[in-house]
């Protein structure tokens, strides 16, 4: 998981909340876990999100985006007949 330096701290912890999901699965996820992957206090986390279900539900609304532009991004591409 990517450590965070200086930039984005709600966006590095959606993004490390992805990746941990993504290895670990979501019954383990916690703010904490994630802070310290980030290599910030649990504190820092806190700031961003009230409890992991608000996380979770950045997360849900970061992939939903992502998905969403690579759909739109698709289906902009002038395909040859």
């Amino acid at each position: 998981m990517s450590s965070y330096h200086h930039g984005n701290l709600r966006e590095a912890l959606i993004e490390t909340g992805i990746q941990y999901v993504s290895n670990n699965g979501e019954a383990t996820l916690s703010l904490r876990k994630i802070s310290t992957a980030c290599g910030v206090s649990h504190t820092a986390a806190y700031s961003h999100f009230a409890d992991k279900e608000a996380l979770l539900c950045a997360m849900r609304g970061h992939v939903t985006a992502q998905f969403t532009e690579t759909l739109v991004q698709t289906a902009e591409l002038e395909l040859p007949l």
